[in-house]
Parts: C-alpha cells; sequence; structure tokens
C-alpha cells in the first residue's frame, strides 16, 4: 500500500490527469519507448579524510561527474573474510561464545583504522561462519562486511562523488532518546551503533545537501514555492541526523556525533544536470528510502522506534515529492534538454530493474534489493514515464527517437 500510495501523491503533485494515474496502476511493464537512461546510486563515497577516497568512477565527460547509476545507494555491496584470533580480545568486545577469543567486530584487512569512521566496511561478527571456517582452521574468526549505503539525499563534492562527515566523541548531535538497548547482546549493540552512526552520517550530509539544492534553485530562477519546501527539507534533515546519532549513542553506550563536513559543492552546471541529478539522488533515492523506513515502523518491536520510523519515512516521502515537483518545473523551463537527460536517466533505472530481476530469478535477491526493485518498478518508471509523456509534443518530437526498454 505503501509505494501505491506514494505513486499516487506524486503523480498528484505532477499534476497528471486522472487515466496516467489510472495508466500507472500496473507496474509491469513500467516503461515505453519514450523512456531512456538514469541511475539510481551513487559514486564512490568518502569522509573528508583525503586518504580516505576511493578510486573514482569514469567521468561523464567535462563538468562535474553525474552519478554512476551501476553502483546503487540502497543495495549495499556485502561479502565475508576470516582472520586468525587476535593475541587477546577485551571481554566487552568479545564475540558471542563458543567464540570470545574473537573480537565482536573489526576492521576489514584492507581498509585503514585512522579514517576516523570506517567508510569502506561496516564489518560485524559472522558465527556461522566461523564455525565452518574451524573445520579447516581452529583459530578462524569470520566475519560478513557491507559497503555502506547513504541514506537521504547525497551531497556532492566538487568531483561529483558522495561525501559524508567523520565521527567523533560530541553530545549536542545526540540528545537522549527513550528507547531501551540493554536486552541486546554486546555483539548486537555494537553491530547497531555502527549502523545507526553511518545513516547519521548520511542523514548530516544531506543537510548540506539541501543547501546546495537551495543555491542551485536560486541560480536557475526557480519558483520560491521550490525553494522554501527545499530549506524545509533541510531543517527535516537536522532532525533526521539528531535522531539516527541519538540511536547510535543509545546502543553504543557513548555520544557520538559528526566532524566538521570540510568540502567543496557541486553546483549543478545546467538545468539538465539538476533534473538528472534530482531524479537520480532523490525521485529515485528518496522513495527508496522512505519505502525502507516506512517498512521499519511497521516491524519495528518498539513503540518509540516505529513513531521515529514512521515519521521519518513521511519526511522522505515528501522530499521524493518534491523532487519530481523540481524535475517537472526544470522540464517545462528547459525543454528538449531537460526531457532528453530525463529519458537518458530513466532508460538506466530501467536497466538497473533488468539486473535486480536478474538477481531474483537466480536466487540471490536480498531484502534490500527487492525493495529496490519494488521502488523502481512501481514509483520510479512509471512517474518518469507519465511526467515525459505530459511534455509537449514539440519538445519530444525535437530529440532523436529513443531506444524501447522493456522491464519485467
Amino acid at each position: 500500500m505503501h509505494l501505491e500510495r506514494a505513486r499516487l501523491r506524486y503523480l498528484s503533485a505532477l499534476g497528471l490527469a486522472l487515466p496516467a494515474v489510472a495508466a500507472c496502476r500496473e507496474p509491469a511493464p513500467p516503461i515505453t519507448a519514450t523512456v531512456d537512461d538514469g541511475g539510481a546510486g551513487t559514486t564512490s563515497v568518502r569522509t573528508t579524510d583525503p586518504s580516505s577516497r576511493q578510486t573514482p568512477p569514469p567521468g561523464t565527460g567535462d563538468g562535474p561527474r553525474l552519478p554512476d547509476p551501476r553502483l546503487s545507494l540502497p543495495t549495499c555491496p556485502t561479502g565475508k573474510f576470516c582472520v586468525p584470533e587476535p593475541s587477546s580480545v577485551d571481554g566487552k568486545s568479545a564475540a558471542p561464545a563458543p567464540y570470545a577469543k574473537c573480537a565482536a567486530v573489526t576492521e576489514h584487512p584492507e581498509d585503514k583504522p585512522d579514517a576516523g569512521f570506517r567508510m569502506h566496511r561496516s564489518v560485524v561478527f559472522d558465527a556461522d561462519g566461523t564455525k565452518s571456517a574451524r573445520v579447516k582452521d581452529a583459530t578462524a574468526c569470520c566475519y560478513t562486511w557491507v559497503i555502506p549505503c547513504p541514506g537521504g539525499r547525497a551531497f556532492r563534492d566538487d568531483r561529483g562523488d558522495a561525501v559524508v562527515a567523520g565521527s567523533s566523541r560530541r553530545r549536542d548531535w545526540a540528545p537522549p532518546f527513550a528507547f531501551e538497548a540493554g536486552s541486546l547482546d554486546a555483539a548486537a549493540r555494537a553491530a547497531l551503533a555502527e549502523h545507526w552512526t553511518r545513516e547519521a552520517l548520511y542523514e548530516h550530509a544531506s543537510i548540506a545537501s539541501f543547501a546546495q539544492l537551495t543555491l542551485d534553485l536560486l541560480a536557475f530562477g526557480a519558483p520560491p514555492a521550490l525553494v522554501a519546501s527545499a530549506q524545509r527539507a533541510g531543517l527535516d534533515e537536522v532532525e533526521h541526523a539528531k535522531s539516527a546519532f541519538s540511536l547510535a549513542a543509545a546502543y553504543g553506550g557513548e555520544p557520538v556525533g559528526p566532524t566538521a563536513l570540510a568540502v567543496t559543492p557541486c553546483a549543478a552546471v545546467s538545468l539538465a544536470h539538476l533534473a538528472r541529478t534530482t531524479f537520480i539522488d532523490a525521485c529515485v533515492g528518496e522513495s527508496v528510502a522512505s519505502a525502507y523506513l516506512a517498512d521499519r515502523a511497521r516491524t519495528a518491536s518498539d513503540v518509540e522506534l516505529r513513531a521515529l520510523f514512521a515519521t521519518m519515512a513521511d519526511d522522505e516521502e515528501r522530499h521524493a515529492e518534491l523532487a519530481w515537483r523540481i524535475v517537472a518545473w526544470a522540464l517545462a523551463e528547459g525543454g528538449a534538454e531537460v526531457a532528453a537527460a530525463l529519458r537518458e536517466s530513466a532508460d538506466e533505472v530501467a536497466a538497473e530493474l533488468a539486473e535486480l530481476d536478474a538477481l531474483g530469478e537466480a536466487g540471490e535477491a536480498t531484502s534490500a534489493t527487492i525493495l529496490r526493485a519494488a521502488v523502481l518498478r512501481e514509483i520510479a518508471l512509471p512517474c518518469a514515464s507519465a511526467l515525459l509523456e505530459k511534455t509537449p509534443r514539440s519538445t519530444r518530437e525535437a530529440e532523436a527517437p529513443s531506444v524501447t526498454t522493456a522491464a519485467s
């Protein structure tokens, strides 16, 4: 129900007629020859420590790099590794018995321990993997790692890379939260503290992203309603970051907050650039974030957590609605150039959806990929298609025909 309601909300915000809305009720196939290319993900992600920069993706020509659609925001890369038992482990940081000689959380061997925040891989103990590995190596300690996936709207630097601050011990970003985490074991609390620290840093970066969006809207002469909505969204992200830091502190047992976010922002260089990044980072990204939080609001066992996730889901859905309004405005102002960029973006989303469906058919889908595929199929592609169909015929005919893409 959440996805259908969100889709109808976005279409209503775009001023689309009821027949167009009805046509979007059938999610498969969601796209026709009128829609082309676009991404739903982020490029490399780094902290403000230059040593933590990952290898950048291929460039997109002159000017700021646009997001790489092949690196999807919520679809986190993951894997496993094993290391020998450490020489000693503090009791509070030990893995659960019978593996207390292993650390509950450790650094991946390829990651730098001095980055201030594990930007490359988040690592937690894997009891089943350790049990299997010890058939051959009695001292093996095995772990599962995941590449952190940004929450909220990504903030991009002058290279086009998504950026977050590091973490530090501070109290002002983590007000007390009425939530009891004491019933969880040490390993679970450590993993959840790291998860929410990561999410908080992405929400913190989203504050800067909306500040940059406000400047971009002003630079291109956007109407005051869009500018005001972007400002309000930035304030929402302040509260999201504080809530996430509070959860991290509750699970971790110590205060946590951000370091300085010292970066050079990436201003949009054209309306087409603004439309494309807005579609990728917000129409898609924030729709996925809203769906994820709505699911958490339904399944969380704690009443305070359910209320928090429901509020954040509503905020992210409103941010996604704003993104669709911005894309519609840019399309009306920029004409053929913006339409071509949006078609290109939507076709890339269709290609990603085909890849996600292939994972499902191979039995390799995760809850994250299933959710993302549902959002692409039921929201992003139908709404992009409906918006492009609304484009005046003269604008459509000014462009080369796009390639038909089928998604099932």
